[in-house]
């Protein structure tokens, strides 16, 4: 996934999608785990974290819970 110029690889994707799965999350602590990554700035790994709660939502994976989401 390509976002601002930065390319978010697998692993990344794959950490993020772990992280959905262990129970309630928000952005933020999807971002975290963008964050790790080299030349990831603020605006990036929030993007890339938007982009995947989008993708896993219009599949049907997650739904809102509170002020965050959870894997159904």
């Amino acid at each position: 996934m390509k976002v601002l110029g930065f390319t978010a690889t697998p692993e990344i994707e794959a950490a993020c999608l772990v992280r959905m799965r262990r129970g309630w999350f928000t952005a933020a602590q999807l971002a975290d785990e963008v964050w790790v990554a080299p030349r990831a700035t603020y605006d990036i790994s929030y993007r890339v974290a938007d982009r995947l709660i989008q993708r896993e939502r219009k599949t049907g994976n997650i739904k809102r819970f509170g002020k965050g989401w959870k894997w159904k």
